[in-house]
Parts: C-alpha cells; sequence; structure tokens
C-alpha cells in the first residue's frame, strides 16, 4: 500500500489471501482499508481460505460483522494464550498444547464476527483468534522470528512502557528470545499454518506444495 499497489478487485486467480499487521487502526478511514474489507468479503462468500494476523486480524473481523476497539491497556510481551474446547479449536489446534506462549504486540480487540468460533484467549484479552469458515485469524504475531522481533523492538520500541501487566519491558521481551520463538514456531506457528495450507490446496486443484 504504500508503493501504491491496488487492492486486488476480484479473486479468480487467487488461492488464499494474507492480511498481516500494521500501525494503523482499521478505524482510521485510509480508503485502502474499506477496498481490503470489501476483498474479505467476496472472498469469504466464495469460501476462499484466509490468514489474518494482527490488523488482518481486526480487518477480517470487522469485515465480516465484528466490531474493533481500544483495549483498556495495551498487550505487549510474550504472554501464555489457553484452548477453547470447540470443534475448531480441536480441529485446527489438534496438535498444540492446551496452553502456551505467543509474542503479542496490539492496541486494539476484536469482537468475534457471526459464525466465527474462538480458537484461544489470554488473560488480557479473550479474543485472541478466531476460525470462520476457511479462515483462521489471531492478534498475535506469530510469524515473528527473532530478528524481526529485534528490528521491531529498534524501531518500535517507544511503544512499550510497561504501565501495567499486560506490558513487558524490552528487557523481559528480549529474554531467552531465539529460544522462545523457536518454540513458538513448533508448538504453535508452523502447525497453525500447515492446517491452514491444508485447505489451500484442497480448494486449489494442481496447486503443488513446495
Amino acid at each position: 500500500m504504500d508503493r501504491g499497489d491496488q487492492v486486488p478487485q476480484q479473486i479468480d486467480d487467487i488461492s488464499g489471501l494474507v492480511f498481516l499487521g500494521g500501525t494503523m487502526s482499521v478505524n482510521d478511514g485510509h480508503p485502502w482499508l474499506a477496498e481490503e474489507m470489501q476483498l474479505i468479503r467476496v472472498a469469504a462468500t466464495q469460501g476462499l481460505p484466509m490468514l489474518g494476523h494482527c490488523l488482518g486480524s481486526q480487518l477480517i473481523a470487522k469485515a465480516l460483522g465484528g466490531t474493533v476497539a481500544p483495549m483498556p491497556s495495551k498487550e505487549i510481551g510474550w504472554h501464555d494464550v489457553r484452548k477453547h474446547d470447540n470443534p475448531q479449536a480441536r480441529k485446527w489446534l489438534q496438535d498444540v498444547p492446551d496452553q502456551f506462549q505467543i509474542f503479542i504486540w496490539h492496541h486494539e480487540a476484536f469482537s468475534l464476527p457471526p459464525g466465527a468460533q474462538p480458537l484461544y484467549s489470554s488473560d488480557y484479552c479473550p479474543e485472541q483468534a478466531y476460525v470462520f469458515g476457511n479462515t483462521v485469524a489471531t492478534v498475535a504475531h506469530v510469524e515473528m522470528t527473532a530478528d524481526m522481533l529485534e528490528a521491531w523492538l529498534d524501531i518500535y520500541g517507544y511503544d512499550i512502557e510497561p504501565s501495567s501487566p499486560s506490558v513487558q519491558s524490552i528487557q523481559q521481551v528480549r529474554e531467552g528470545l531465539v529460544q522462545r520463538c523457536s518454540t513458538m514456531h513448533s508448538q504453535f506457528t508452523d502447525r497453525l499454518y500447515d492446517a491452514w495450507l491444508a485447505r489451500v490446496m484442497n480448494l486449489t486443484p494442481g496447486l503443488m506444495a513446495t
């Protein structure tokens, strides 16, 4: 979007959509946010698999009838989350521990769109992730590597002010960083991505995994 790229207007040649994070709010009124939400609605109507992280999860939630609003306190750092016990959580997270730790950095929270089922919750934000048809979305940054997170801390570290238990200090975020990222990927991220990609493959005849 910063380069002026256009949001696709149709999904005929698209096998899946991935929406990642950003420093803006879905409520900021940028024209491209409205265009992306319209694309999400079209994709959802046709059952196209979508994957959302942070801002992406909020975009999908709002596009499908949920709401997005500021939280009483930011949630930043390595936080434990607990799986829900429902059919979709059991299906998508069948090999994931009942409690696991992920990296989270957000100021706003979504409400579940109608028809979505929650996947897991934290102590500070009950609506952390959800499934809607072939779509899965999480407010967390489960895509992070240690190098990516170090870069973020250098650029956006000003946002981290440990004024509440939900916000860790930069030192706390960096503690055991490489191992924490590795564990997050092996316990959760890789399994979630495998489950999502399996749906992309099943709905796209002739698509080869690489």
